[in-house]
């Protein structure tokens, strides 16, 4: 045992951050992707920080996926709310973090709803809330 413990550091220093980078594989995204209540495709207007917080305002340019009950339509402003993670390490361990939406981009968006707003969501996919979809990505061995 005590030989294991003092062969660890060596071999975390030889490798380096190769060995501790990590994310989450692209069949979680994909399912977070397939459970988000709504997607839309959208053009980012404008953004602005609020205590901590990215309040974007986007133009919804097509309706993918909502709720039967859901009341969005092409041409409708929404809000999309969501805090902007601290800066990390290059070797940390984790999800991809949500990026920041810029003016005129034009993005599909996997969103969930606000609860007591009408127009304001947050991302629903974690790191791959927009961009290219991964819903095709299933678990290795899932049926």
């Amino acid at each position: 045992m005590r030989a294991f413990s003092l062969a660890l550091p060596s071999t975390c220093a030889v490798l380096g951050p190769t060995m501790v980078m990590a994310e989450l594989p692209p069949w979680a995204y994909g399912e977070q992707q397939r459970q988000a209540p709504v997607v839309l495709r959208m053009a980012v207007e404008q953004g602005v920080n609020r205590g901590g917080d990215l309040h974007v305002q986007g133009r919804v340019l097509q309706v993918i996926r909502q709720p039967k009950s859901g009341q969005i339509k092409a041409g409708q402003r929404i809000w999309l709310v969501y805090g902007m993670p601290e800066p990390r390490p290059v070797a940390m361990v984790g999800p991809a973090p949500v990026r920041r939406l810029l003016s005129g981009e034009k993005v599909t968006a996997w969103l969930q709803p606000i609860p007591a707003t009408r127009s304001a969501f947050s991302p629903a996919a974690g790191g791959k809330s927009f961009g290219p979809s991964m819903e095709q990505a299933v678990e290795p061995g899932a049926p």
